[in-house]
């Protein structure tokens, strides 16, 4: 079975979009919607939690990688990845949260080590 990919529509609203939604299901509570800032790099879309690995939301997600984002106003099956903090592609994930988010007085935040540590690819499911 090929690997699925995103539409243009839902590539363009990453690529363009100020926040993303994050629909992260929880075991006995209701659903938690988090907004963060997404970022695209080649096709690919990314996310980071400025507060590094200890965020709630990046826990949740790592622990339970098969999840939801909330896209074209339905709720959107993904899966996430760590992306390693070694990883060449990080470069251009700081260029394009610099560029993307270049007048945010918390753009800076998501360029930093503590960030770049807690880097997820969203990948359509």
């Amino acid at each position: 079975m090929p690997a699925k990919t995103w539409t243009a529509a839902q590539l363009d609203e990453l690529t363009d979009g100020e926040e993303l939604v994050l629909v992260l299901a929880r075991p006995d509570k209701p659903t938690l919607r988090v907004p963060v800032w997404p970022v695209t790099v080649s096709g690919e879309a990314y996310v980071r939690s400025y507060l590094g690995v200890t965020s709630g939301w990046y826990r949740r997600v790592l622990a339970r990688p098969h999840q939801a984002i909330a896209l074209g106003g339905v709720d959107v099956t993904v899966d996430f990845q760590l992306v390693d903090a070694t990883a060449a592609v990080n470069r251009d994930i700081d260029t394009a949260f610099v560029r993307k988010y270049a007048t945010d007085d918390y753009r800076d935040a998501m360029i930093t080590p503590l960030a770049l540590d807690a880097t997820l690819r969203i990948l359509p499911a």
